[in-house]
This record gives C-alpha cells, structure tokens and sequence, in this order.
C-alpha cells in the first residue's frame, strides 16, 4: 500500500511549518527569544560549517545541476509508469506523495532558515537607537558627515587606482570575504547578538547572468551560504558581502541588513572594507536627501574626492548596461513579491529604509 509508505510521516512538516510561523507572526517573544537566539542560532552555524568547507557555492551548483535531475526524475517515472499498467494508479499516486514531501522540505527548511527572522526584534532595538521622523537639517548632517568620511578614505586608497581613476580591488575577492567575516567578529564584540562562527561569503561563477537580473548577492536558507555577486564595480563589493553576511546572522529585512551592512564595514581594520560601507551608506542617504532638497544634494558634491566621483561614474556605467531590460524588470517584480509577502510592505523600496537607521544611529553619536 502506497500509504504505508513510511515517508508519508514527512507530510507532517506542513502543520508544523505553519504552526512555527503563526507563533512567529503573533509572538516576537517566540520570534526572537525561543527561535532566532536558540534554534535558528545552532542550526545556520552547524549547516554554514559544513557548506562553507565547500570551495564552491552549493546553492549553486544546485540551481546548475537540479532541473537537470528533476527532468532526468520525471522522464523515469513516466517510463515506469508506461511499462506497469496494472499499477498506474499507485505509481501515480506515489509520486504525488513524493512530490508533496519535497515540498513539505523546501517549506520547512524555508521558514526556519529565514521565515521566522522576518518577525523577531528590529536591529534597532538591539543597537540601542530609537527611529523617528527626522529632519532635513538631520539628514544633511548625515550625508556631509558619510560625505566627508568616505572621501577621507578615498584619499588613502588613491594606490589602487586603474588608467582611468577607478578604485580597483588590491585584494582577491576571496581574501575580501575573509575581510567582511572579520568585520563581523570585530563588530560582535559590541553588537553580541551577531556573536557566533560564520563562514565567509562565497564568490559566484554566474556573476554576470546575476547582474542581467540587476542582482549582486542572494542569500540561500537551505544551505545557508552568503553567494555574492564579484563582477558588480569593486568599491561596493564588501558591503555588498556584508549584507550577505547580516541574512546569514538571522537578519532578514533588507534595510537591517544595509544598515547592519555599513556598521559591519566600518568596525572594519581594512580601509577598502570601510570605503565600501560608508559609499554604500553615502548612496543611499544622499537619495533621500536628493528627494527633499536637490539644492542640498548638490552641495554635497563640493565634498567629494575626485575618485568618488569617477567611483560613482563607474558604477553608473556599469548597470546602465543591464537597466530596463526583460530579465532586470523580471527579476524586480519577483523579488518585489517575495519582499511584500514576508511583510516587507513597500517591496524592493524597503532597502531605503536603512536611512532611518542609520540617522538613528547618527543621533545617538551626536547627542
């Protein structure tokens, strides 16, 4: 019988994945306390030290490799199906069942690898800050502070540049990742809820097929690695691997994970490390500033390093190629649907969000 199956126990996953994110949805005691600092904690160190011994991303090679064997899967059994008429029905129905633990897997695995973080204490609580409305006069003070920071940095990284002015990497990307991991360790020792081991983010071999889709760094729950995007413009591949870092470490919203992102970088020992996450920051205060007071904006560029400014140019040049196109709208709208349904309302506009932060932050250094 087709339903003594002894997998059929796996199906129980379903109640008990919907049940984990209704506790989650209703309790961010649940959330927080018993999920993210427990079971979330021992599960993504003990799944990252086994993949991150791989010198390669698995979620990668997975993504490569799966349809192969899914196509290979469906082309057996409907062989099978074929050669035992007599059994079509159960064949039929096992298959259904199998189809339906996978799923059950996928689900479960998704909610305790990332689901449940969508729901535990905001970053800010944890830090200390509070987040308010702020004011123009605030946020310009933001951006001339970030301003006059990363061009101080610019200025020592001057060595590095290309025939044409660009900042370019002094260190392999590898080496990099290794830099973002110790940024964490330093930045842990403030901020302990980000304490505990982590493996390096991983470079991906389809870099190029990700900036298609405008994408620079997906975070995989199911074998959680950090996979970066390398071929995006160097100034802003550490903190690009930082945000990476900041889902690993079970913060999930997008503007935590920026803002996590820019306070990881800067309790760097690196400058490029640094440079990285004050640019990173620059951006996307400076956009908001440009929405208020173009004016303003404006006077920010008198602070600018001329390498910033070509920095910029670079970077502008660079997803100019990749804007508007099928695959980029494409890739928008899906990860816009995946944001809203995990309550990030505003979508892919909630990466701004990490503004509010980080001029919560910038009270709490200027009170």
């Amino acid at each position: 019988m087709v339903l003594k199956k002894k997998r059929i126990w796996v199906l129980l996953l379903f109640p008990l994945t919907f049940l984990i994110s209704a506790l989650a949805k209703r309790s961010v005691f649940f959330a927080e306390e018993v999920f993210a600092k427990r079971i979330y904690k021992v599960h993504s160190i003990v799944v990252s030290a086994v993949t991150g011994w791989l010198p390669f991303s698995l979620a990668e090679f997975i993504v490569v490799v799966g349809p192969v064997v899914c196509i290979a899967l469906l082309i057996r059994f409907i062989v099978h199906m074929g050669k035992d008429k007599e059994n079509r029905f159960a064949r039929a129905l096992l298959g259904i069942i199998n189809v339906a633990c996978v799923t059950a897997v996928v689900l479960f695995v998704y909610v305790i690898g990332c689901g449940v973080n969508y729901h535990r204490v905001s970053v800010a609580n944890h830090r200390g800050i509070t987040v308010r409305d702020s004011s123009k006069e605030e946020l310009y003070g933001l951006c001339t502070e970030l301003a006059e920071q990363a061009s101080a940095l610019r200025e020592e990284l001057v060595e590095y540049e290309d025939e044409n002015g660009v900042l370019r990497l002094p260190v392999s990307n590898r080496k990099l990742g290794k830099l973002t991991q110790d940024a964490y360790e330093n930045l842990s020792e403030d901020l302990t809820v980000l304490k505990g081991f982590y493996p390096a983010p991983k470079c991906i071999t389809s870099s190029k097929v990700f900036s298609a889709m405008e994408i620079t760094g997906v975070f995989t729950c199911w074998t959680m690695e950090s996979n970066v995007n390398v071929d995006i413009p160097d100034y802003s591949r550490a903190s690009t691997m930082a945000h990476e870092l900041a889902h690993l470490h079970g913060f999930m919203r997008e503007d935590e994970a920026n803002f996590l992102a820019y306070l990881a970088c800067m309790a760097s020992d690196d400058p490029v490390v640094r440079y990285s996450g004050t640019m990173l920051a620059l951006i996307y205060s400076g956009n908001a500033l440009a929405g208020q007071d173009m004016e303003l904006y404006g006077e920010l560029w008198s602070i600018y390093h001329p390498g910033m400014i070509r920095d910029f140019a670079d970077n502008s040049a660079y997803w100019d190629q990749y804007e508007d196109t099928v695959i980029s709208e494409t890739a928008d709208k899906v990860n816009d649907v995946y944001l809203k349904a995990n309550e990030q309302e505003d979508g892919v506009k909630s990466y701004g969000r990490v503004v509010d932060l980080l001029l919560a932050e910038y009270r709490e250094r200027h009170k």
